[in-house]
């Protein structure tokens, strides 16, 4: 396989790019994982209880997990040793310790009991963190959490060896020590990685050890064009997306794949946890706001009813996204439904009616908008500038790179910007925390400035809510109270797409676009299938 954007570490705790996170996935393990449903499935935690309040968590593990053999393990006559629970309380503090630094250290802000005495340096350990014994490990949270379980099966909770930390040091991060299907054998940055089969690796399928593969080979090409060539000369098993370049030769317009290929290769395609939307500052106690036409809720809602969403993903994307004919919840989130959550329509008439209401006729009067974006999506820009100007909004685009744009709208100085967020854990609640007002920036990630009082009743009505199905109503009722309030404009939810060889089977995938290759086979030209 390949992966274009390179590899930046193979420690978990840094774990916040596909790369990494992919990766990671074969050389390590967490408590739970998450199917091709997001349903969370036990590894290895056996089972797990949680108390009535909804605060402790316990997991009962499974004895016989090892880690990698590796001479850090130089003490034990195997080179290697048991999971304990005290595994994980470890694994879990590195990540909340400040000198480590890990980009996932926010995962558990707010939640771990003892984690702000921790942080302060008022204690040296997490109370909130702890191993009952060998194979039970507790977790104590200061509030309920519903979606814990599925955060828990983020890369950032895999467990790694203390004794395999101290040995590299800060070389941990390419010389990996996990319990995963796959062992770390070889890397060479910007250039390929190589895993091999882990031969103690404890999961079963049926009465075959898991993995079926003997290794794994990792291509670093920075080009999408010169992996699909690649792909297409047999050199590659599968590739993940599809290039600009290369999109209509693979795609028809409505996101079917073309008969010259369909037949060739095996295509997979699913809902992916993400949202592509434009953001709208909506606080007029914020300067640059105080007097923009962005704070009228009129205009916001014609701006939305002015965009041909459906027309965006034929002709933009080749239907590789789902129109964002909802909410802000996309498409593929458990809990998702489109019926009790109805997004904006295009309705130019409607559109301009709102305008007039405003007081803007046609768009007389109105200031000319600037939308803030990057060059990489120079064509949706283009399409969004035109829809606006069918009902005579006037809107300048303004592209800037990733990093300078997210610090302008985190230090809250444009109006309008395009911005996407892509799932961390599957609930609901990873994004409508996007709108929650006391997670404004800096203090969280509502850069829209947001605030309705019933929003936020209903945020925290729904963290005390353990039943999925009324969580979700919940959710529901909260997505639509953003709709009528209008403080961003989503525009499409997104769609992977996988393309295989025909000789590869088992390779499984998720809305979270999860990479788990120890149910994968290949079968060699003119041979049949091998365990």
């Amino acid at each position: 396989m390949n992966l274009e954007g390179g590899l930046k570490s193979l420690d978990p705790a840094f774990a916040g790019d596909k790369r990494s996170i992919w990766m990671t996935a074969q050389l390590y393990n967490g408590l739970v994982e998450l199917d091709e449903k997001l349903k969370v499935q036990p590894v290895i935690a056996r089972n797990w209880d949680i108390s009535p309040d909804g605060l402790t968590y316990t997991f009962h593990l499974r004895k016989d997990v090892l880690f990698h053999q590796d001479s850090a393990f130089l003490q034990n006559p195997d080179l290697t040793r048991e999971v304990t629970a005290q595994d994980f309380v470890y694994s879990f503090s590195r990540i909340c310790d400040p000198v480590v630094a890990s980009t996932g250290s926010w995962i558990f802000n707010g939640k771990i009991q003892g984690l702000d005495a921790y942080k302060a340096g008022e204690n040296d350990h997490i109370s909130g963190f702890a191993a009952k014994d060998d194979s039970t490990f507790v977790i104590r949270l200061t509030a309920p959490f519903p979606p814990l379980l599925g955060l828990l099966a983020m890369p950032y909770c895999f467990v790694v060896p203390r004794e395999a930390v101290a040995y590299y040091g800060e070389n941990f991060r390419a010389r990996p020590i996990g319990t995963g299907p796959f062992r770390f054998f070889r890397w060479e940055e910007g250039h390929h990685l190589i895993l091999h089969k882990n031969p103690q690796y404890f999961e079963k399928e049926g009465e075959s050890r898991l993995p079926y593969l003997d290794a794994v080979s990792v291509r670093f090409m920075p080009s999408r064009l010169s992996a699909f060539v690649e792909f297409k000369q047999g050199k590659l098993d599968f590739i993940n997306g599809i290039d600009e370049s290369y999109k209509d030769e693979i795609l028809n317009p409505d996101g079917t794949i073309k008969s010259s290929y369909a037949g060739q290769y095996a295509f997979e395609l699913a809902p992916q946890l993400n949202i592509e939307y434009l953001g709208m500052l909506v606080d007029t106690s914020v300067e640059i706001a105080k007097n923009h036409p962005l704070t009228d809720v009129r205009i916001r809602k014609a701006l939305n009813h002015a965009i041909d969403r459906p027309k965006l993903v034929r002709y933009l994307l080749n239907g590789m996204g789902y129109a964002a004919n909802s909410g802000f919840v996309p498409y593929g989130m458990p809990g998702f439904d489109s019926t009790a959550v109805p997004g904006y329509s295009y309705d130019l008439q409607k559109a301009r009616s709102l305008l007039a209401e405003a007081g803007y006729p046609n768009g007389q009067g109105l200031p000319a908008m600037t939308l803030y974006s990057t060059p990489l999506y120079a064509n949706i820009s283009e399409f969004i500038q035109k829809a606006f100007e069918n009902i005579g909004v006037r809107m300048d685009v303004q592209n800037l790179q990733g990093g300078t744009l997210r610090g302008e709208v985190r230090n809250s100085r444009v109006n309008l910007w395009r911005a996407s967020w892509i799932a961390d854990y599957p609930d609901g609640e990873n994004y409508l925390a996007l709108l929650y007002s006391p997670h404004t920036v800096p203090n969280g990630p509502n850069s829209t400035h947001y605030a309705n009082a019933r929003f936020d009743s209903l945020y925290r009505a729904a963290k005390l809510v353990t039943s999925d199905s009324a969580r979700y109503q919940l959710y529901q009722a909260m997505d639509r109270l953003m709709l009528e309030d209008a403080p961003v404009i989503p525009l499409y939810y997104d769609r992977s797409i996988r393309i295989l060889q025909k000789n590869v089977t088992g390779l499984v995938g998720n809305p979270m676009n999860h990479l788990q290759l120890k149910r994968v086979r290949r079968r060699e030209a003119g041979s049949e299938k091998r365990d």
